[in-house]
Order: C-alpha cells, then structure tokens, then sequence
C-alpha cells in the first residue's frame, strides 16, 4: 500500500463517503471525502483503491466505481475525477434516490460552468469511438485544439460503427455517448439532469440507449451528436479557454440559487 494511501485510511475509520447518481444504475457510483487531494495520480489511485475495499461487503451484488473529493463549507472545492461543480451537484440532487450511511454532505450548490462541460464531453465521446474504425482521425484530434476536436466529430458517423473495439461492450459506451450528450444539451439550455430517468424524460429518443436495448439503430444518437456539435461550435465562439480546466482554478465557487 502506498505511504499516502495507509496514513489516509488510519486517519478516517470509518470512511466517510455519500452514494449518487441514477437510482437504477448497475454500479454503485460514491464518493469518499478525504481531508486533503494527494498530489500524484498514483497516490490517488491507491487511497482511492483501499477505501473502497473498506467497504465492498456492503455491496456484494455490485461493482464499485469510486471517487475521492475535498468538501469544505458544505461544497466539494477539489475532486479526483470528473469536475468539481458537476459532482457537487449531483451528489445534492441525487443524494436521496439512494439509501445513505451519513447526512447529504453538500448543502451549497455551484453555479454550473458549461462550456468546461461541453469541452469535457468533446473528449469522453471521442475516447469512446478511438478504438473504431475512427481512431487515426480521433487520436489526432485528442492531441489536437478544440477545433480540430470539432472537425473529428463532424466525421463521425455513429450509424456505420459496428464494434468499439475488442473488449468493449457496445451498448455500455452508447449508453455513456447518449448519456453526455443529454447531460450537455440539456445543461445548455439551463437543466440540469443527473440520472438515466431524467435524461430519458427530457430526451425520449435516447431512452433506447440510456437503458440499453439491444438492436437498435443509432440514427437518433446521431442526430443528437450533431445537434451537440453545433452548440459547440456556437459556444466555442466566445470560449476564454478551450482547453480542458479544473473548475476551481477559473471559477470563484460561487452559489447557485
């Protein structure tokens, strides 16, 4: 065990951790709080890994998929993966769908920082399609600027794509594509939607993929991933940066109402 990880797991018995997001998921998605971000990945990784073996008992029949995060003040102010304004609040927001060992950590919701979304979201999705028959455009593109990320997507046809590649569970990862892209159009239009059911219900012609159903063709994903690319393209007109960020260092933690 790393030195960071042993001394991080004395010091918090037990851990403290709150479980989120859609209250039908396969996995168990939670979030440990943790006094102080380490430094490196590695040390990340491995505290991450020993607090949840802490506590797999208590959830023999699922898979655990774990995130550490710094909560002060009743809001995270540094998280492990994912960005800080969009776990905080979901953690509020989807905190009672789920049965809790600890009251809701999160009392202060963040004003949502959209187009750090919506430059996240470029990335997710098209790590999803790079071991396709897209990778040489898309592994460019990642190493790229934002528009060359754009032109990637414009290229992209869902529809013609027939494996993700060796390994992958195709309706896994077209799950995950409807899921950012309903997250990112409806955060643009001021919704915010954390679970399977809300995105289904504001977006019905992603609900075959939200709940994986098989045989179904990708025409409406898309239509929805172009529609995604225009907003880009619209929003990236007036982007201060485009390149990914942490939200603490542009945003000052202001309150949403």
């Amino acid at each position: 065990m790393h030195r960071y990880a042993k001394r991080k797991v004395l010091k918090m018995k037990p851990p403290i951790y709150q479980i989120f997001g859609s209250e039908n998921s396969l996995d168990a998605d939670l979030v440990f709080f943790i006094e102080e971000m380490p430094n490196t990945v590695v040390e990340k990784l491995a505290l991450s890994k020993e607090l949840s073996q802490s506590i797999t008992s208590f959830f023999p029949e699922k898979e655990l998929n774990t995130n550490l995060a710094v909560c002060k003040n009743g809001h995270l102010t540094e998280v492990y993966k994912g960005t800080t304004d969009e776990l905080n609040n979901a953690l509020f927001y989807t905190y009672d769908f789920h049965k809790q060992n600890k009251e809701n950590q999160i009392t202060k919701l963040l004003v949502r920082d959209v187009n750090l979304k919506f430059l996240r979201s470029t990335r997710i999705i098209l790590s999803f399609v790079s071991k396709t028959e897209y990778r040489v455009l898309v592994k460019k593109a990642l190493n790229g600027n934002l528009q060359e990320r754009i032109q990637a997507l414009e290229n992209l046809d869902l529809t013609k794509i027939v494996s993700f590649g060796k390994g992958k569970n195709n309706n896994d990862i077209i799950k995950s594509i409807a899921f950012q892209l309903g997250q990112c159009i409806a955060l643009h239009k001021g919704k915010e939607l954390y679970t399977k059911n809300q995105i289904a219900e504001h977006f019905p012609d992603l609900r075959k993929y939200l709940f994986r159903e098989e045989n179904v063709n990708l025409n409406d994903l898309q239509k929805e991933l172009l529609y995604f690319i225009e907003l880009l393209k619209t929003r990236s007109l007036n982007m201060k940066n485009m390149s990914e960020y942490k939200y603490e260092d542009k945003n000052d933690f202001s309150y949403a109402k």
